[in-house]
């Protein structure tokens, strides 16, 4: 009996890291997003606050005076608002295939133009292998790298997991530069907020916060 004991525990400890490993895993990844197949090439459309991490950065849940001044209408239910330097913002996505990446955001200011963001593709050196968008003003614009043709990123695509970092170049009080949707595409395009609208949702199911404790409620009974 004291070995079947132990056993069920033990049974219990594995499958309990197990469930919480998948519970991390699913909440690294954004949770909402677009895909699209235009010029011959896939796209995904990801919003620029659902990330999986950011630090230094505001968005306009935090920074709400200067959200209200945003001009409008956004595409995504929030944006970015960079007050200062220092801070990014991580995201993580999945694509169905490898190759060739060319990256495009929905951006504005405070100032009329003159600021910018790096965006940079499965590397941590954001201003080594990075784009730069350069911000237009306070109308809503898709952006990409001036100085790269179709703005390709200098990393690829990998398929699988990818990662992105979004990064202020430029960023202080009363210019601040703001970050609505970020397009990445196998395929030189160049996008427009109607090919947003156009482009198929997706996400991930959210499960109920006391799934996991329900789940474990189940398998203890039928021990």
């Amino acid at each position: 009996m004291k070995c079947q004991y132990i056993s069920i525990k033990l049974f219990i400890f594995v499958m309990s890291s197990f469930f919480m490993m998948q519970l991390v895993l699913t909440g690294v990844a954004v949770k909402e997003w677009r895909e699209s197949e235009l010029n011959g090439g896939w796209q995904i459309w990801i919003s620029a606050t659902d990330f999986v991490e950011m630090q230094g950065i505001g968005t306009s849940q935090t920074e709400v005076k200067l959200a209200e001044k945003a001009t409008k209408p956004w595409l995504s239910k929030e944006i970015l608002i960079a007050t200062d330097l220092g801070g990014f913002a991580d995201f993580e996505f999945e694509s169905p295939v490898e190759g060739d990446a060319y990256m495009w955001g929905r951006i504005a200011d405070f100032r009329g133009g003159g600021q910018s963001w790096f965006i940079v593709l499965n590397s941590l050196n954001h201003e080594g292998e990075g784009l730069i968008f350069g911000t237009p003003g306070l109308a809503w614009q898709w952006i990409g790298n001036r100085d790269v043709p179709h703005s390709q990123s200098p990393t690829d695509l990998k398929k699988g997991k990818n990662t992105v970092r979004i990064v202020p170049r430029e960023a202080r009080a009363d210019v601040e530069p703001l970050f609505d949707v970020f397009m990445i595409s196998t395929k030189p395009f160049e996008p427009t907020d109607a090919d947003f609208n156009a482009a198929k949702e997706r996400g991930l199911a959210v499960e109920p916060a006391d799934k996991l404790s329900t789940t474990w409620a189940s398998i203890k009974n039928r021990l």
